[in-house]
């Protein structure tokens, strides 16, 4: 694969960065604050570096197979039939991920921009300009990758210190009140926004300078877990913590919350929306084309323009499967964690020790 390794240094930062700050980001405050009230900053201080260290499994992973795409790693680690039923079942994981991304993108933007338009209108759209982007192959994929991080994090960034014009700085205190116990528990429920390092698996071969990678991949999470605490800790300051766990995307609250007069912007709902779209855009076309590249592989299909045609229906059934916003969330809550668990944290950890061993037997 020497001859494809391609990606260079801030190729590999936006794509894991805009992988895993989905839509999730904008419901991420009130999660933190069910859990585990005004601690979220620290809990995802601990999620980033648990994170950290699953990523840089991953990638020591790929690094003892030689830089293989992933398909290949499992066939060959745990043999073709066992190898191929694994990869299938991060397909499955990203499908769920998607769909429920999906359908919580379709929500929002029916009750702030399009109250008329059918849902299933909505997701055709979204999965035919995914399909666009799949055909123009992963250098394409990155490049977007690398220019869309740039519009999705510096306005942002932006907007939200308009928002501390009416702020309680003492709205995150007191800290550090809850029991051990508490912040075990509300780990888990930080690290499902980091799901999206699973993108590492199709990137990583792709690197052309190998010997900075493990810094790449720690700038990647650091930048992730600050931006989290920036927005945990803004809401927190602008709604007070009992305010922020009746909201349902305190994020998107907050934005609308700002009141400038004279400025130039009249209605922020239209801004919203724009970060809305990028920020489920951009996770859900690469979880898409990882997709796509594992059925493409799997299934032995000579192109990857064709793996679309297997997957993109799927995603529409589940993506419709919940009646309402409700329902969406009670899958990611108790189902997002299991497959969560098995694809981030059980089969990395098996693959590197097989790999490791695998490495021994040849030496």
């Amino acid at each position: 694969m020497q001859q494809q390794k391609f990606i260079g240094r801030f190729g590999v930062f936006s794509t894991i960065v805009v992988s895993v700050m989905g839509v999730g980001i904008f419901s991420y405050p009130r999660e933190l604050a069910d859990a585990i009230g005004n601690d979220g900053w620290l809990i995802t201080i601990i999620s980033g570096i648990i994170t950290f260290g699953l990523l840089y499994i991953i990638y020591k992973c790929v690094k003892l197979n030689k830089f293989d795409t992933f398909t290949n790693i499992l066939e060959n680690n745990f043999g073709k039939f066992i190898g191929k039923l694994i990869a299938i079942v991060f397909v499955i994981n990203n499908i769920i991920f998607i769909s429920i991304g999906m359908r919580i993108f379709d929500e929002v933007l029916k009750m702030f921009l399009l109250e008329k338009t059918p849902t299933e209108f909505i997701i055709i759209c979204m999965i035919l300009v995914g399909t666009y982007l799949i055909r123009g192959k992963i250098g394409n994929l990155i490049r977007f990758n690398q220019v869309v991080f740039w519009i999705m994090t510096i306005p942002l960034f932006i907007i939200m210190l308009f928002s501390l014009k009416n702020a309680d700085f003492t709205n995150v205190l007191p800290i550090l009140q809850n029991k051990p116990i508490e912040y075990l528990k509300a780990i888990p429920v930080s690290l499902i926004a980091f799901t999206g390092i699973n993108i590492a698996y199709l990137i990583i071969p792709y690197i052309k300078n190998d010997d900075n990678t493990s810094r790449i991949l720690v700038k990647s999470i650091g930048f992730v877990s600050i931006f989290y605490i920036v927005v945990t800790v803004f809401s927190l300051f602008v709604f007070s913590l009992e305010q922020t766990k009746v909201l349902l995307w305190p994020t998107i609250s907050m934005i609308k919350s700002i009141d400038m007069p004279g400025a130039f912007v009249e209605r922020w709902e239209g801004i919203v929306m724009s970060f809305w779209i990028m920020f489920y855009f951009t996770t859900f076309v690469n979880a898409y084309y990882f997709s796509a590249e594992i059925i493409k592989d799997v299934f032995n299909i000579g192109s990857i323009n064709l793996a679309p045609i297997i997957i993109s229906p799927l995603i529409y059934v589940v993506t419709l499967i919940p009646e309402n916003i409700a329902e969406v969330y009670y899958v990611k809550s108790k189902i997002m964690p299991i497959f969560s668990l098995i694809t981030v944290v059980i089969i990395p950890l098996t693959l590197f020790g097989f790999s490791k061993v695998k490495m021994k037997g040849v030496k």
